[in-house]
């Protein structure tokens, strides 16, 4: 009887355990025009929001994911918002699939979006086509950009911007 119990206790975890797993939110990306994403920035006016432009083959891009996820932990209640912006091709499902793929194994849990319009036209509208790259936005829309191949220490910098944007009222 006790094993019967036992079983039967551990059956049901094994079920718990199942049913947990396939309730975690599973990331995905927004698709958005450049007009949307102007709208998902001026909805956040008020608060320091970093924009963060990547792509599924650039692997800076990938590594510096932990680091956006951590400084949203870390000053979210100072009115931090961290945007992940793909700019994969939305005409090319597997692209689209494995940026998905992507946040959800490195589980960027922030406002991903994904920008619907070709490299040509974001190429021009952003000033460049070298990723990554980041906008922070401080809390009245003023802007400052940054490149990775135009910026020493691009991660230090981008983050010291960003503790001083959060530091001015």
């Amino acid at each position: 009887m006790h094993i019967t119990r036992l079983f039967m206790m551990s059956v049901a975890l094994a079920i718990l355990a199942v049913n947990g797993s396939a309730q975690e939110k599973k990331i995905e990306l927004t698709m958005v025009k450049y007009d949307g994403l102007k709208q998902e920035i001026l909805k956040h006016r008020g608060k320091v929001v970093i924009v963060d432009f990547w792509a599924t083959n650039c692997i800076p891009c990938i590594q510096a994911f932990p680091h956006y996820v951590e400084l949203q932990k870390k000053h979210a209640d100072k009115g931090l918002v961290v945007i992940t912006v793909s700019v994969d091709p939305t005409d090319n499902k597997k692209r689209v699939d494995r940026a998905n793929t992507t946040l959800n194994e490195n589980q960027v849990m922030l406002r991903n979006l994904i920008l619907d319009e070709p490299a040509e036209v974001w190429g021009k509208r952003f000033d460049g086509q070298s990723l990554p790259f980041a906008y922070l936005f401080d809390r009245r829309g003023k802007w400052v950009r940054f490149r990775a191949s135009e910026t020493p220490n691009y991660d230090a910098m981008v983050e010291k911007t960003l503790l001083q944007m959060l530091d001015e009222k």
